[in-house]
Parts: structure tokens; sequence; C-alpha cells
């Protein structure tokens, strides 16, 4: 198909029947389609992140069936992070064959791996199904992004990216509250043919599954990208559905105001794979877009990693906290005098066998999830003042890894939940890809972005297991060294931009 030119100053202000593409989601309207898209978005994002991070109260409480030790717990808790090596398939796959397309098949095979994961006869399948169930899950997160990106007109897109954040943070409410209502229950039920025991972890990690499959679902009654079908040249495909999603927002079809789309991005030649493959990444790694990507893809590692890190960590952490604390107002320790005071030489190769989780990390978990989120829905009001928000949601990290030492109980667990508050940031860079990057290869590039930063991420996890128990004060100072350098990469960020509502 050749592109048809237009010759048109744009719709903006105009009486006219050509647009960029900009203009023409624009003109399609804000309503009920933006509305139902958000609302399958933000399920798919809770599940992708409940698939990850629930996943830590999974190995906690399955420790006795499986036989867990805290070796294999820091192998599996970095399990949902390896599955990012398969990021880079899934961003060509969406720049070359739809988003909506590798959405439905990301949270279909997500689903059913960790389904699969709650049949887990040992530790090594559960890692299996876990490593490669997120290979699938996770890439729903920066596909979601990207197709929300490109269905929302510039007035709401940052605003939205903000609002997902806020959803995907909620998780931990809804994860930590499962186990609230699950785990205590006391059932046991023989299953010979498969040699388990299928007892109440089972059920919450079968539960906990569901999510992505309802996402699955939902993702068969919204339409692909707009912007994707006409950067591939079916500019009538892509016309289509912005008449439909027009006509959802309250419209008529055929009062649809644009009859031309105008684009820059055409790309109809047909290409071998591995040309294909070459021009969709290359032009991030060189200039005049290879400064920016390092930048974005250091800040997405920062955000990512720092949260990740320590909260991949917390149940277990705070769970000490808790079980050390005698006396709120008397106990004169630091946070690491009070988690490993009492360590012993072969504190990693002991297991206590216990399938619940305490009440203490329960509550905590929930309170967690439920402070970022409504902090980043706050957050999320003032999305036209990004880069400072940014700045100033790592300055407040950064201290808090210094103030997490303080000698008092309650200011311990207060900065070491703040210090994790990178994770308001995520949606923030997200926010800065879908504006960089040409429709091409955006996809490719934001899940290059994630798949960095879950590989630190990754790494992190294994470290900090390793060396936090010798080197507890050092991990947090270098945690905020690390803090203050994203503060710097951020003021060479793209100057805020006020968008007209």
């Amino acid at each position: 198909m050749n592109k048809e030119v237009v010759v048109t100053d744009g719709c903006s202000g105009k009486v006219t029947d050509s647009c960029g593409y900009d203009e023409a989601v624009e003109l399609a309207g804000h309503g009920r389609y933006n509305y139902t898209l958000l609302g399958v978005g933000s399920i798919i994002v809770v599940a992708v992140a409940i698939d990850m991070f629930g996943y830590s109260v999974v190995v906690a409480a399955s420790s006795c069936d499986l036989g867990v030790g805290l070796k294999e717990t820091g192998l599996l808790a970095s399990a949902p992070f390896a599955g990012l090596l398969f990021a880079f398939p899934w961003g060509f796959y969406a720049d070359t064959r739809g988003r909506r397309k590798a959405l439905l098949i990301s949270t279909s095979f997500g689903f059913l791996f960790a389904a699969l994961s709650s049949l887990s006869m040992n530790w090594q399948f559960m890692f299996a199904s876990k490593l490669f169930g997120c290979g699938f899950s996770t890439a729903s997160f920066t596909l979601v992004i990207t197709l929300l990106g490109e269905c929302t007109g510039s007035s709401h897109r940052n605003v939205y990216l903000f609002m997902l954040n806020s959803v995907n943070l909620s998780s931990e409410i809804i994860s930590f509250s499962l186990a609230y209502l699950i785990l205590p229950l006391s059932f046991q039920l023989e299953v010979p043919w498969l040699g388990i025991t299928y007892r109440p972890w089972r059920l919450y990690t079968f539960i906990m599954a569901l999510p992505l499959g309802i996402g699955a679902l939902l993702m068969l009654f919204m339409h692909e990208s707009p912007k994707f079908l006409a950067n591939k040249g079916e500019l009538d495909k892509a016309l289509e559905v912005l008449k439909k999603i027009y006509a959802a927002n309250g419209g008529k079809r055929e009062d649809y105001p644009v009859k031309h789309i105008i684009t820059e991005e055409l790309t109809t030649e047909k290409n071998t794979f591995w040309k294909t493959l070459r021009e969709q990444t290359v032009p991030i790694f060189k200039p005049p877009l290879l400064l920016r990507t390092v930048q974005l893809f250091y800040l997405m590692a920062l955000c990512c990693s720092i949260n990740n890190v320590f909260f991949m960590w917390f149940p277990t952490m705070v769970n000490i906290f808790f079980n050390t604390l005698s006396d709120v107002w008397t106990n004169d320790q630091t946070f690491c005098e009070r988690v490993f005071s009492n360590k012993t030489s072969n504190y990693t190769d002991t297991v206590i066998c216990n399938d619940e989780i305490s009440h203490n990390t329960i509550y905590s978990g929930i309170f967690y999830g439920f402070f970022f989120c409504v902090v980043t829905a706050i957050v999320a009001q003032g999305a036209s003042r990004r880069r400072m928000l940014l700045i100033g949601i790592l300055i407040v990290s950064g201290v808090s890894c210094i103030l997490v030492e303080l000698k008092h109980p309650i200011a311990n667990i207060i900065f070491f939940i703040l210090m994790q508050s990178t994770a308001i940031g995520i949606g923030n860079v997200c926010s800065y890809f879908v504006d960089v990057y040409p429709t091409s290869y955006r996809g490719l590039a934001t899940s290059l972005g994630m798949m960095t930063a879950r590989l630190v991420s990754f790494a992190g996890v294994n470290i900090i297991g390793n060396v936090i128990t010798d080197y507890c004060t050092p991990t947090f100072y270098i945690s905020a060294a690390f803090v203050f350098s994203g503060v710097i990469v951020c003021f060479f960020l793209p100057a805020d931009r006020k968008t007209n509502e």
C-alpha cells in the first residue's frame, strides 16, 4: 500500500478532513472506550504485579511442602525477574504484529503457567513454571502502557499512565489481603496421581493467577492500536478503529470528522526477519536516541530495582523486625541491628517450617500497598510536572535509605517503606518512552528498558540475600548513592510542558 499524501496544516481548530494521528485520536473523543481500556489495562497490570510480587508470599508459605531453604528462597524470589529475558522478542512482536495480539498471547500463556505452578511437586518445577510464566506475563505490563498511550489523547495520556502505576501498586493490598483470607485455612487434600497434598498455599497461588485469564478474555473486546495500524500502512483500518472509538465515546460513526490520516512513520516494505529486527533495534542505540535511551534505561533500572529488590525481601525482613520488637519506645537499635543481631553462622541454611504468614507481615504489606496506591493517585494530579515529581520522589527515597538506620523502631519501619517509593516513578519514566520513541520501535524500546530494569533487580535480589547479613548498613548507603545519582540524571530529561486540558 502506498502512502496517500495529503497537504494540510492539521486539524486543530480548522475545518478539514485530514489530520495527523495525534489530532485524529483527540477528535475521537474521550469517554467510555478510554475508561474501559484503562479498566482492562488496570486488571492486566494488577495481574502482572500479583504474579510477580505476590509470589514472594507463595515462596514463604510453600517452604514446608517443597522443602525450600533460604538459598532456594533467593533463587525462587528472583525467578520473576529472570522472566524479563523474554522482553526483547515481545517488544519486537508487538512492533511487528500488533499490541493487542501480543497482549492476548502474553496474558493467556501467563495464566496457564501461573495456574500450573500451584501444582508444583518440588521447588524446581515451581522455579521453571514461574520463569516461563513470567516470560509471558511480565511483557503485558509494557504492552498495556504502549497500547493505552497510543489510544489516549495527549491531554489525558500522562494522567492515565500515572493512574495505571497507582493501580499497579495497589496489587500488594490484593495479594496480602488474599493471603490473610486463604493461608490460615487448614484443609489438606491428597492428590496421589501428582504426588502432592493440596494445601491453602496452592489455592492461593491459583486464585492469584485468575486475573491474567480475566485480562485475556477482556482484551478480546478491545481494538488494536490505531497508531500501530497507521504506521504499518493500514490507514483504512486505523481510520475504522478510530470511528469505532468515536462511536463508543458517544458520537456517531458517520460524524467522525477525519477522512484521512497523515503519518510520517509509514512502514510498508516487506523485509526479512533479521532485517526487520535490525531496523527495529539499531535506531534505539544510536544518535539521536542513544543518550536518551541510556538515560531512560538507567532511570527505569533505578526506579524498579530499588523497589523490587527490597520488596522481594519485605516479608522476611519485616517478619524478623516484628519478632525482635520487644519494646517500641525503649529498644535502642538501628534497623540492621534489630533484624540481624540474632543471626547465627548457619543462618542462611536454616529453615523454619511454617505454612502461615504472620499477621504483622500481612498488615504491613496491606499498609504498604494502600499507602503507595494513594500517594501515586495524588501524584498523578500533577502529571504535567513529571520531571520535578520524579526528582522529588527520588530525593524522598534517597534520604529514607540513610534515615532507615535511625535508632527508633517506628522510624525504622517508616523509612524502610519510604525508601521503596521509587516505584511511584515507574509510570513517570514510562510516559517518557511514549513521548520520545517513534511508533515503529516504541514497544521494543519500552520492553528493553523494562528488561534491563528487571535484570538489575534479578541481580540485586541475589546480591542482597548474600551480603546484607554482614553488610547491612553499607547496603542502604550504597542504595542511597544510587538513588541520588538518578536525581542528577533527571535534570537532563526534557523540560516539563503544560498540557491543555
